[in-house]
């Protein structure tokens, strides 16, 4: 079985990687500016979802997701469309 990557779980790197806490209103959809979180922030978050889940998850396309649920979505989709499977 595959492993998702759930807004939850970007959500949860954000406060404790990045310093945005769980309540910000409309997390999921707010944009990265909008939340304040910068590149390195971002850089941040891709490496945690990456070994979270045991990907690599290309920049160019990382760089398409501009909010939380955006990136969860894309996320799933390149796991789903490049077969990687949990451990």
């Amino acid at each position: 079985m595959m492993k998702q990557c759930t807004p939850e779980m970007i959500i949860d790197i954000l406060e404790e990687r990045v310093g945005v806490p769980s309540t910000t209103p409309f997390i999921h959809t707010a944009s990265w500016e909008e939340l304040g979180v910068e590149s390195l922030g971002l850089t941040e978050v891709y490496s945690n979802l990456e070994q979270s889940l045991n990907i690599a998850i290309p920049e160019d396309q990382a760089s398409d997701a501009q909010n939380v649920q955006e990136l969860a979505s894309l996320v799933n989709g390149f796991i789903l469309s490049y077969g990687y499977a949990s451990n």
